[in-house]
């Protein structure tokens, strides 16, 4: 699979991030150290806006699945991702492995048109662009204060040797402004933070019980199970897979699915080279 182009890995770009310096020789770092700094390094690559620097292709996966675990049928979708309007786009390009025909391109187009004006509309109200996405997750401060953190161990990720920290929700009072975040203030898992330079090589989480939507009426999501992978080029961490299976209730409805996107063929900007 090609990532990223030739120049972008010698080093095309040449922004470096400043997070900290490196632990001296010997020094031991609490856990919470290493995920303060793994944050402080998330943060500063977001304020330099390194997602927009290059384009890319996603491939994704859905599988629904039976009560077993069984696959009853499969989607398959592939995107051009790209910044438009200073903010990620995704572009359908392809179903099924074949290109999309002229319905499927003007509704494509026509999708892309409402981007545009609603994240023109956001920035003009001072707004983020993105708009507020209900189901977001952002590796910043926010999101760890809500767990308690420890150590289990150092593995080889990538290459990279990381070391392996255990994530549980804190007791007491959690952030819950959002839909999503009853789904993370009851979930458990692992955090791979590389040793070289905190960023982080892999997630992983499974929620610890269900999770009732406006007490139940909405729905009940029962169990979600997920991994996220990323990869280092130059000084930027990027994601190459996010692999999730969610069990959800949606008033009488059962919903299993797998969805898997894998990223690949990413490509440096000619806009976005720094000299």
């Amino acid at each position: 699979m090609k990532l990223l182009s030739g120049a972008y890995i010698a080093g095309t770009v040449t922004v470096a991030l400043v997070i900290g310096p490196l632990p001296a020789s010997g020094q031991v770092l609490s856990p919470h150290a290493i995920i303060d700094l793994a944050v402080d390094r998330a943060e500063e690559q977001r304020m330099l806006q390194t997602d927009l620097a290059y384009e890319g292709i996603v491939e994704v996966t859905t599988e629904q699945l039976d009560g077993d675990g069984a696959i009853k049928k499969t989607e398959l979708a592939t995107f051009r991702q790209y910044p438009l309007e200073g903010v990620v786009y995704e572009e359908m390009i392809a179903k099924e492995g074949e290109l999309l025909d002229a319905d499927d391109t003007r509704s494509e187009q026509e999708r892309r048109d409402k981007f545009i004006k609603e994240v023109r509309e956001r920035r003009d109200k001072g707004e983020d662009p993105r708009g507020d996405d209900e189901n977001r997750v952002d590796f910043n401060e926010e999101f760890v204060s809500r767990y308690d953190f420890w150590i289990v161990g150092e593995a080889v990720i990538n290459d990279y040797l990381c070391w392996v920290i255990e994530l549980k929700p804190r007791n007491g009072d959690l952030p819950a402004r959002r839909r999503i975040d009853d789904a993370l203030n009851n979930s458990t898992g692992r955090i791979w933070v590389s040793q070289d330079d905190y960023g982080v090589a892999r997630i992983e989480f499974e929620m610890a019980k269900s999770v009732r939507f406006w007490g139940g009426i909405a729905g009940t999501l029962r169990n979600t199970v997920g991994r996220f992978e990323f990869v280092r080029y130059g000084s930027i961490w990027a994601p190459t897979t996010i692999d999730i299976r969610l069990d959800l209730r949606i008033l009488f409805k059962n919903i299993r699915r797998r969805v898997v996107r894998e990223w690949g063929d990413y490509t440096l900007l000619p806009a976005a080279e720094l000299e």
